[in-house]
């Protein structure tokens, strides 16, 4: 197989990838943030912390996915080329997104998913959901602005 076939197979790999990650995190910011707003500190609790319990073990594949095979992609297209260069932004995003994934929003899902489990309301509840929410049209626009450069960088092959 030609290095032509395999980083643009790598690059159509990394926009599904983040594409699915972007796509999840811009319905939390469009629908999921206002609908936690208008729901009971009881409903927050058992829906939101069995979303975060299914999505935890779920997504990191995919997220991973993404970031290793735009990495493939960067090595494999050499930094001196449009594209490359193009990717390696999108990387950054990513690697931003996860940062911010890793240090806010993985905690409270854990307690969340945890109190979910044992069927219980977290009397925190509401706070930790607004600290969940505090950081999501950050994360949407920083894997918007992945998913643009990941696209320009097709665009440019």
């Amino acid at each position: 197989m030609n290095i032509s076939i395999i980083t643009q197979l790598l690059l159509v790999i990394a926009i599904l990838t983040t594409g699915i990650v972007y796509g999840t995190n811009v319905f939390f910011a469009i629908v999921g943030k206002k609908a936690a707003q208008l729901s009971k500190d009881s409903s927050i609790a058992d829906v939101s912390g069995h979303t975060h319990l299914v999505a935890d073990k779920r997504m990191p594949p995919v997220g991973i996915s993404g970031m290793i095979s735009t990495i493939a992609f960067i090595v494999l297209k050499g930094f001196s080329h449009t594209p490359a260069i193009l990717a390696a932004c999108a990387f950054l995003c990513l690697f931003s997104h996860l940062v911010l994934y890793l240090t806010i929003a993985k905690p409270i899902n854990t307690k969340m998913s945890a109190a979910a489990i044992k069927n219980i309301t977290l009397p925190d509840i509401r706070q930790l959901q607004q600290k969940w929410d505090s950081i999501i049209y950050i994360r949407a626009i920083i894997l918007t602005l992945a998913m643009v450069t990941l696209i320009m960088a097709c665009l440019n092959l």
